[in-house]
């Protein structure tokens, strides 16, 4: 059942298992900033804000998600 005021975005359960703290983090980020941001883009937000050290690899993942070349 989805919450009052939260989008429905699908982050994968591998998320979930792995990174809870962070994937939680990610749908309230998703949910503040509205329909334009999606699942990936939240979660790496909500990665680097825990995580600043990891943001060559979180910054990769992008654009290998998005298709982009490196």
């Amino acid at each position: 059942m989805a919450e009052p005021n939260i989008p429905e975005r699908r982050f994968p359960w591998v998320r979930w298992l792995l990174a809870p703290r962070t994937t939680w983090r990610a749908r309230r980020l998703a949910a503040d900033f509205g329909e334009g941001t999606d699942a990936t883009t939240a979660w790496v937000m909500a990665r680097l804000a825990r995580h600043p050290d990891e943001r060559a690899y979180a910054l990769a993942h992008l654009d290998d998600e998005h298709g982009t070349p490196h």
